[in-house]
């Protein structure tokens, strides 16, 4: 990792997720950091927490300046202009996702980064996830042919005003899929609803199918709590991935829609309380590693070795073709 401290890198944004690559950035012992955003308050909020960054007047400033590569971390509606601007410099770039709110737009910066031989990267960072990559080995060896996948991704806000939480939040689950199951899934269904501001979904159901397995991916930000959850069922376990449980995150349980006899609980279990059977089950050890560090340096190496990044711009709009497709399909 020593080897990219002397890098010297742009970031478009310092919202909140800017803010976390910045960290990462010093976790790297990289200094040469400039940024640049239109919100000049936030801007100088955030080289408050981080008194290293240099602070850029104008994106125009910030591209005339000597820089290894680029991140862009504003609001989604603003990637697809602030894109064009950087490549057509032929600057290398991270878009943090979604990469646009258009699929036609993503494949326009894709062919644009091509033709200027510039390395073109979307932050969809649960493919740089260890319990992913964990599942990933595992679901064919392990489990057995897969019936079905849930995803859950719930929590009250950030509300976007610019694309709905099929874009935002169910964007990861659809990565994920891709991922998984190294196949772009079709779309079969969609539900979704609007209470906040018209055509922008608060709430969403997905329903999929890739390689026979059925897949749904609930999303909302309307939801009193947060709720980060993979569930597969396959003909002989189940897998759970709960991203928030701090202790075991991956439970696979060895039975399979097999509840046992009631004459095998205890007495202590028979209460008019809520009891639920947990069922025989057993966690992996996994090391956590920042999937948020990996994405960053995986990034890096594709500008180092000029080697097209796992995440590049033809997956972002295999992402967005989906996307694009259930809300077209929402009644």
């Amino acid at each position: 990792m020593m080897k990219y401290k002397n890098l010297k890198i742009g970031i478009v944004g310092s919202g909140y997720w800017a803010t976390n690559i910045i960290k990462t950035l010093e976790d790297l012992k990289i200094k040469n950091v400039y940024v640049f955003d239109i919100n000049t308050e936030q801007l100088l909020s955030t080289q408050n927490k981080f008194p290293f960054i240099h602070r850029a007047n104008s994106i125009k400033e910030l591209l005339t300046l000597d820089l290894n590569c680029y991140f862009l971390v504003t609001p989604s509606a603003t990637h697809y202009k602030l894109a064009k601007q950087i490549i057509k410099k032929k600057k290398d770039l991270f878009v943090e996702k979604p990469v646009g709110l258009s699929s036609k737009h993503i494949l326009e910066l894709g062919k644009m980064s091509q033709t200027r031989n510039t390395i073109f990267m979307s932050g969809y960072i649960y493919n740089y996830n260890v319990y992913l990559e964990f599942i990933k080995n595992i679901i064919k060896k392990k489990i057995g042919k897969i019936k079905y996948i849930y995803f859950e991704r719930s929590n009250l806000g950030p509300i976007r005003n610019d694309a709905s939480c099929i874009w935002d939040l169910a964007a990861h689950d659809i990565s994920s899929c891709i991922f998984l199951l190294k196949t772009k899934p079709k779309v079969i269904g969609a539900y979704g609803y609007d209470f906040l501001k018209k055509n922008i979904y608060d709430l969403s159901t997905i329903y999929l199918r890739c390689k026979g397995i059925d897949i749904e991916i609930k999303s909302s930000w309307l939801s009193p709590t947060k709720n980060r959850k993979l569930i597969i069922v396959s003909e002989k376990k189940m897998l759970l991935f709960d991203e928030l449980d701090p202790n075991y995150k991956i439970k696979i349980y060895n039975q399979y829609a097999k509840y046992p006899k009631t004459e095998k609980f205890k007495k202590s279990f028979f209460t008019p309380k809520a009891n639920i059977y947990v069922g025989k089950n057993y966690s992996p050890k996994i090391v956590f590693k920042s999937p948020l560090k990996k994405e960053i340096l995986h990034f890096f190496k594709c500008v180092k070795e000029r080697k097209n990044p796992n995440t590049d711009a033809r997956y972002a709009f295999d992402v967005s073709q989906i996307i694009e497709k259930a809300e077209s399909k929402i009644f």
